[in-house]
């Protein structure tokens, strides 16, 4: 049977994994003209982020992303107000995404493909495409993020709603801070709660084995003029839902830096002035009340888009693309909008916990509400299973 996956990212490459491996036919169709290596920073690497490239490619956890084996709160002066024993790691898009596209290949991952439209109402489904070309396949998979096409297709109402707040992000070589900072913030994950949000920090891996630190700093922004100016780039266009680095007009860098010497503790306060292009990310809520429609089916941010505070975006995608194999596996063609209806029951209630979750988690980090020594919220079904063995 055939399979067309929109969107080439870790959802979409580990569902047209987990489908070929099962002996479908899988195209893999990603808008962008270039490889995504140049998109996010951090990821918590939950075991369903992490069970293709272990189960399947071969890669040993060990030898996935850093690990963090304390926790940590700072106070006002930079020393640690609490810290206790933990097990998460910390890899890089990167790093998951090259993994993945290796495993799957580039024979039939195709770049600069754009959905434009999808008629599914037969025994088949057929796609057009934005350059004219169409596919013919009995399954769709649309895992084509927080913009995606296919949802704007099946359910055009449904539109992300600002949080409240933005992130501004980050990252720096180790060996670009000071040996103090270092030392603190290396192994760690690493939390700043303030009045009115919260700084995070943790290491990720970064080109040639070299250890970056990855920051977020969330700071409440009401929708306004104020707003508007900061997602203004540099070339005078609005962002959505991304300045990205280099984009940001340089008097928003500069009052970020300013923030950060009055605000921050100095070994964060050091890390955000050592970071050569900050971004920012505007921090957003969507959920989808269907994900599956005749031979179509909507995975990851295209029908869930979770406040990155529970860790748990790309696990979520991942998990849906294992959960379609289970709902697929030795389905005949004319069975596959009946299995994909018994797949949705259980990943839209999976998704909407998930969302509900990062809310309540949000609303308390960012409110002054978050309590010094809490465990972080990360969990795709519940907190705390995103724990990975720091030391295999």
């Amino acid at each position: 049977m055939r399979a067309v996956v929109i969107g080439g990212s870790l959802g979409g490459l580990t569902a047209a994994l987990v489908l070929r491996d099962q002996g479908w036919e899988v195209t893999v169709l990603e808008r962008s003209p270039n490889p995504l290596e140049g998109r996010g920073t951090g990821i918590v690497a939950h075991p369903s982020t992490v069970r293709y490239l272990v189960e399947r490619a071969g890669r040993s956890i060990r030898d996935i992303g850093l690990p963090a084996n304390r926790l940590q709160y700072l106070d006002k002066n930079g020393t640690i107000a609490h810290a206790q024993p933990c097990a998460y790691r910390f890899a890089s898009y990167v790093e998951l995404y090259r993994g993945l596209l290796d495993a799957f290949g580039t024979e039939r991952y195709h770049l600069s493909k754009e959905l434009a439209h999808l008629d599914n109402r037969g025994d088949v489904a057929k796609l057009s495409l934005t350059d004219g070309q169409t596919y013919v396949a009995d399954l769709v998979v649309c895992a084509d993020g927080i913009r995606s096409m296919g949802r704007r297709i099946m359910v055009p109402d449904v539109q992300h709603q600002y949080a409240g707040y933005i992130a501004w992000r980050g990252t720096v070589r180790i060996d670009q801070l000071s040996k103090s900072s270092a030392s603190l913030l290396l192994n760690a994950y690493t939390y700043r709660i303030l009045p009115q949000g919260h700084l995070l920090s943790f290491a990720i891996p970064g080109r040639g084995g070299a250890a970056l630190l990855n920051w977020l700093w969330y700071q409440n922004i009401a929708p306004g003029p104020r707003l508007t100016d900061l997602l203004t780039d540099r070339n005078g266009a609005r962002a959505e839902l991304t300045v990205p680095p280099g984009s940001v007009q340089t008097r928003h860098v500069e009052a970020l830096r300013a923030a950060a010497d009055t605000q921050l503790p100095k070994p964060l306060a050091e890390v955000i002035q050592q970071t050569a292009e900050p971004f920012i990310q505007v921090i957003v809520d969507l959920e989808v009340p269907r994900m599956a429609f005749g031979r179509c089916c909507l995975t990851g941010d295209a029908a869930f888009a979770l406040r990155p505070h529970v860790g748990v975006g790309t696990a979520k995608a991942a998990d849906d693309a294992w959960q379609l194999g289970t709902a697929l596996l030795g389905a005949t063609a004319q069975h596959i909008p009946d299995r994909l209806k018994g797949w949705e029951t259980q990943q839209l209630s999976v998704g909407r916990r998930a969302v509900n979750r990062a809310r309540v988690a949000g609303r308390s980090l960012q409110d002054g509400t978050w309590r010094i020594g809490e465990q972080p919220p990360f969990g795709l079904l519940v907190p705390g299973d995103s724990v990975l063995p720091v030391a295999l």
